[in-house]
C-alpha cells in the first residue's frame, strides 16, 4: 500500500487500471473480427453498412442492459436483493426484446432503416434482415452482465476478460467459415456470429458465476435490505437516461452518413475506421476508476499522481493510433486484414486519422468524470452528454449539408468536436463546482 503522504505509485494505479481496460479493448476486438469477416462476403460495402445500421439500432434499443452491472453491484446486499434486481433487470430486457421484434418482423423495421435512419433500398432490405437475428440480443447482454455483476461482487474479477476472450475465439470461428463459405448476405453472416459469440460468453459467465451466488459472504441467505421495485427503478432509469444520449450518437452518426452524397462508401468506411479506431480509444473509457479509486480531496498529490497517468495513458494511445493511421501499417490494417480496397479503404484511414485527437479528449473527460461521480455530481455529467450531442449534430450537418470532405470523415470530425465541447463544458463547471473550492487551499499551501 502507498504511503498516504507519497500517494499511489504508479504501479499501483496501472496494476488496477490494466484488466479493466483489456476487458473494454476485447470486446471492440470483437466489432473489428466482424467487420473483417464480413469484408470478405459477396457485396462487402453492402455488407458493412447493412450490418452497422442493425446494430446502432439494437444498441439504441437495448440500452438499459448496458447498467445492469452498474446495478447489481451497487443495490445487491444479500440473495433476496440479488433476486429482486434480477426479476426488475429481465421485465424490462422483455419490454426491449419485444420492441425490437415489432421491428424485426413487420414492415415497421424497413421503414425506420429506409425513412427515418435515410438507408437506401437495399441497405434497408438488408439490415431488416439482420434485424431477424440480433432480436436475440438483449438477453444476451444481460444474462451476461447480471454475471459480471455477480463477479465483480464476489471479487472474481478475472472471469470477466476470460469470458471476453472465449467470445472473440468463438466470433472468429463462425464469422469467416460463413462469409468465405457461404453466399449468405454479409449482415446475415454477421449478425449470426456475433450473437453466436454473445450467447456463448453469457452462458460461460453464467456457468463459471453461479456458484459464487451460494457464498454467504457475499450473497448472505438472511436478507439485509428491503429492496422494492420502486428503489430499483428510482437508482436504475436515470442511469439509462444518461447512457440513451450516448448510445443516440452511433445511429445519428449512421443515420446523417446514409443521406451524404455516397452512403454505401461513406457507412462502409465509417464502420470500419470507426472500429480500428476503438481499439486504441476504448481502454480510456475505464480511466475514471482511477480518479474514482485513488484521488481524495485534501491530498493534492492524489490528484496530481491521477491526473499524470491519465495523460499519459491518453498521450500514448493518440500516438499509437497515429503511428497506425499516418504510416503503411495503417494501409495493410485496412487493405490487407480487413479487406478493402480504392476509395473505401483511403475514407476508411481518414476516419482513423482524424480519430488520432480522440484520446485526449476522452482522457480529459474521463478525468472530470471520476471526479464528478466521486462527488455525487452526476447531473453535471449527463448535462455535458447533451452538450456533446449538439456539438455532434451542429457538425455532421455543416459538414455532410456543405459536402466539405469526405463525408465518413465528417462522421468522426463530428464525434471529436462534440468531445471536446464536452470536456470544455465540464471544465467550466468544474472549476465553479465547491470540490475546486475544497482544493484550493491545497492548491494555494502546495
Amino acid at each position: 500500500m502507498a504511503n498516504d503522504a507519497a500517494g499511489p505509485s504508479y504501479r499501483e494505479i496501472a496494476a488496477f487500471f490494466l484488466p479493466l481496460s483489456i476487458t473494454n479493448l476485447m470486446l471492440v476486438t470483437s466489432h473489428s473480427i466482424v467487420n473483417a469477416g464480413v469484408a470478405r462476403t459477396p457485396q462487402p460495402e453492402l455488407a458493412l453498412a447493412s450490418y452497422a445500421l442493425a446494430r446502432s439500432l439494437v444498441r439504441l434499443i437495448e440500452n438499459p442492459v448496458f447498467m445492469v452491472r452498474q446495478t447489481v453491484v451497487s443495490l445487491v446486499k444479500d440473495r433476496d436483493s440479488y433476486n429482486q434486481v434480477r426479476r426488475f433487470i429481465y421485465g424490462i430486457t422483455a419490454f426491449v426484446t419485444f420492441v425490437i421484434a415489432i421491428l424485426a418482423f413487420t414492415p415497421a423495421g424497413y421503414y425506420a432503416f429506409h425513412s427515418v435512419m435515410g438507408a437506401t433500398h437495399d441497405i434497408a432490405v438488408h439490415s431488416h434482415m439482420a434485424l431477424k437475428i440480433l432480436v436475440f440480443m438483449p438477453f444476451a447482454a444481460v444474462t451476461r452482465n447480471m454475471y459480471h455483476g455477480t463477479a465483480i461482487l464476489s471479487r472474481q474479477t478475472m472471469l470477466v476478460p476470460k469470458s471476453s476472450f472465449l467470445r472473440l475465439i468463438i466470433m472468429t470461428s463462425i464469422i469467416f467459415p460463413l462469409a468465405l463459405w457461404t453466399n449468405w448476405p454479409g449482415a446475415v453472416s454477421a449478425s449470426i456470429a456475433f450473437i453466436g459469440a454473445f450467447w456463448v460468453e453469457a452462458l460461460m459467465m453464467r456457468s463459471r458465476a453461479m456458484p459464487l451466488l451460494h457464498r454467504d459472504d457475499v450473497f448472505p441467505k438472511k436478507p439485509k435490505i428491503q429492496l422494492p421495485y420502486r428503489t430499483i427503478a428510482k437508482f436504475f432509469l436515470p442511469l439509462v437516461l444518461t447512457t440513451l444520449t450516448a448510445t443516440a450518437f452511433a445511429p445519428l452518426i449512421q443515420a446523417g452518413l446514409a443521406r451524404s452524397y455516397d452512403p454505401v462508401l461513406a457507412l462502409a468506411a465509417y464502420s470500419v475506421g470507426n472500429a480500428l479506431g476503438q481499439l486504441f480509444c476504448a481502454p480510456l473509457n475505464m480511466l475514471h476508476q482511477c480518479t474514482l479509486a485513488f484521488t481524495k480531496v485534501g491530498q493534492l498529490v492524489t490528484y496530481r499522481k491521477t491526473k499524470t497517468f491519465t495523460i499519459g495513458f491518453a498521450l500514448a494511445a493518440s500516438s499509437a493510433l497515429a503511428l497506425v493511421s499516418f504510416s503503411p501499417l495503417g494501409t495493410f490494417l485496412v487493405e490487407r486484414l480487413i479487406g478493402l480496397s480504392g476509395s473505401t479503404a483511403e475514407s476508411a484511414l481518414l476516419v482513423m486519422r482524424v480519430k488520432t485527437l480522440l484520446p485526449l479528449a476522452l482522457g480529459w473527460r474521463e478525468y472530470l468524470w471520476g471526479i464528478f461521480m466521486q462527488q455525487h455530481m452526476t447531473q453535471l455529467i449527463g448535462r455535458g452528454k447533451i452538450i456533446n450531442l449538439v456539438a455532434l449534430l451542429a457538425v455532421l450537418a455543416f459538414l455532410l449539408g456543405g459536402r466539405y470532405g469526405d463525408p465518413a470523415a465528417a462522421g468522426a470530425w463530428a464525434m471529436v468536436i462534440g468531445e471536446i465541447a464536452e470536456c470544455i463544458y465540464m471544465q467550466i463547471r468544474f472549476r465553479q463546482s465547491s470540490v475546486y473550492k475544497k482544493l484550493q487551499p491545497v492548491l494555494e499551501n502546495s
